[in-house]
């Protein structure tokens, strides 16, 4: 076993490189309202998506050199599927890091199905981007900057020769605290090219069998990191009956951009259930389901996702 990493890495035999593999599959059946808000056409809409991440460390003396991949899979029955792509791939030296890599608005949303941050025009309309970047920690703090390659975004600009704009790059930065259960963090993005930014902020706490996350979100206008809301807020209350199942209602708040559905603002409300199968420290497989009611199409909508996850 190789402990100096974290838990499930192990030595590469004959060598000081230590291994870990880990992943998830997780299922999605929805059910939402199409059409106008007096149509009363609903339709099922289910994905299957299968993530397989390699991890390989070895120290050095300018610390630890590491490499991380991520191999993702999606299937929409009825609409699309793609193969298995590298979603991540990046190189690490001590703090830096360089690759394709997740952005720091993949680090969004709270426990609840409901909420919808950070709808990004990155590559695939996914987090992922090729980037370089520095993190540092100190006790619970840690900080991150990271420069942007923004030309497979869909918002990219391109000159008269076909080419993309050197002004396609974008600036992200994070500040997060993390003590005991509580945990706090605020990341910002800018899209040179669009001209235009986004800040969010999430903080939790757990206190018992309680467990209360606020998430707000703000974008000047629409750019690479967010493409719908000109702002967002959301809260969620979860109350673990059992060590296995957990509930508790979310509210969200937003509204669009003046763009987007003429800048009109709605709210949603829900609740979310979540049963563990099976819970321990490097892995976990559990039930979710709930419903919702939203003002935009005026009806309720409801979901059941299984994930396991290793």
């Amino acid at each position: 076993m190789c402990d100096a990493f974290g838990t499930g890495y192990f030595y590469i035999p004959g060598t000081e490189t230590c291994l870990k593999f880990s992943g998830e599959i997780r299922a999605t059946l929805g059910e939402d309202k199409h059409g106008g808000v007096n149509d009363n056409k609903y339709e099922w809409n289910d994905e299957v998506r299968t993530r397989l991440n390699i991890s390989a460390k070895t120290d050095s003396e300018f610390g630890a050199i590491g490499t991380e991949v991520q191999l993702q899979s999606k299937w929409n029955s009825g609409d699309s599927s793609d193969n298995f792509t590298a979603r991540y791939a990046y190189i690490t030296v001590g703090g830096f890091s360089a690759g394709r890599l997740l952005s720091y608005a993949d680090n969004n949303g709270n426990n609840s199905y409901w909420n919808s941050f950070a709808n990004t025009a990155l590559a695939n309309n996914d987090t992922a981007v090729t980037a370089i970047r520095y993190d540092y920690k100190t006790g619970p703090l840690s900080f991150g900057v990271t420069l942007d390659d923004l030309q497979d975004s869909s918002l990219a600009g391109t000159n008269l020769a076909g080419g993309k704009y050197s002004k396609d790059f974008g600036v992200e930065a994070q500040l997060s605290y993390t003590q005991d259960a509580l945990i706090g963090y605020i990341w910002g993005a800018y899209d040179n090219y669009r001209e235009h930014g986004v800040v969010y902020g999430h903080i939790e706490d757990t206190f018992g069998p309680h467990l209360v996350q606020l998430d707000a979100e703000y974008a000047s206008g629409v750019n690479a990191y967010e493409t719908t809301y000109n702002w967002q807020v959301s809260g969620v209350y979860e109350y673990s009956v059992t060590p296995k199942l957990a509930l508790g209602p979310a509210a969200t708040y937003y509204k669009y951009f003046d763009s987007v559905k003429n800048g009109d603002n709605y709210w949603q409300v829900g609740g979310d259930v979540y049963y563990y199968l099976q819970k321990d420290k490097s892995s976990k497989t559990y039930v979710q389901a709930g419903l919702a009611y939203s003002t935009d199409d005026k009806a309720i909508n409801s979901y059941v996702r299984f994930l396991r996850a290793f």
